[in-house]
């Protein structure tokens, strides 16, 4: 399944979703829960701000998901599975019965597809694998450029490194994040904490000598309409449609 998760995540990442919107990050919640387990790095996980009961059952709720005696990681597993079949019906694909590799796989596919026509790639007589990756290379040489990414002598591989690492430190730009000797995941937590203050501070709450976790629970319990309203994080407006894609 991880492999699928990540494929699906690199889908949001350019052309659509930028690196710190909040769809992503519960995608990329569970590549930051393995990557963290795997490092037996649980105090960082269980910080996540979008480990926060708090906002993890209010997003439940939105989704019409039962709440109750439920932990956060039951939660954070079922938010997932909704917010992965309200991609996926967004793309004509029926979820049901399916598991998040199968349906990660169908919801690629459907991706490639879309992506050949608007760019008007030929999709006749190829196998997925050999379309997808036309189609990968015409999105990444589109959005390097766009970026200002130097394409000469650089592998499919090393060209998405680029793009994703320039994207990245965009966004952190925005906020004021410093990314020297950090990785991705302290990055993003980084730019979502910044924005949390950023929010709060719009909402007239007082931050002095609050942790980013009272925060984000007095805008759920307190300033939620609101917050959407303005389209503040972690309710900012998504960019672009789901199936504009990095195609991993």
């Amino acid at each position: 399944m991880k492999n699928y998760m990540t494929l699906v995540i690199a889908l949001f990442m350019t052309l659509g979703y930028t690196a710190s919107s909040p769809v992503l990050a519960h995608f990329d919640n569970e590549q930051i829960i393995q990557t963290a387990e795997e490092k037996n790095d649980k105090k960082k996980e269980e910080n996540s701000i979008y480990r926060n009961e708090i906002f993890l059952k209010y997003q439940a709720t939105e989704l019409g998901i039962d709440t109750d005696d439920k932990d956060v990681d039951t939660l954070a597993k079922e938010i997932r599975r909704a917010k992965m079949e309200e991609a996926a019906k967004k793309l004509g694909i029926d979820p049901e019965g399916k598991d998040p590799k199968e349906l990660g796989k169908e919801m690629h596919q459907a991706i490639v597809l879309q992506k050949a026509e608007e760019l008007g790639i030929e999709t006749e007589e190829k196998d997925p694998k050999t379309l997808a990756k036309e189609v990968q290379k015409r999105i990444l040489n589109e959005k390097a450029e766009e970026l200002g990414i130097e394409t000469k002598g650089k592998d499919l591989k090393q060209l998405k490194k680029d793009v994703m690492k320039e994207m990245i430190q965009l966004e952190a730009d925005k906020v004021g994040v410093e990314t020297e000797g950090k990785d991705y995941k302290e990055i993003m937590e980084e730019i979502h904490v910044h924005k949390l203050f950023l929010s709060a501070e719009q909402l007239g709450i007082d931050t002095k000598d609050k942790e980013a976790q009272q925060i984000l629970e007095e805008i759920i319990i307190h300033h939620a309409e609101k917050a959407k309203e303005l389209k503040l994080f972690p309710f900012e407006e998504e960019k672009g449609n789901l199936h504009k894609s990095f195609l991993h």
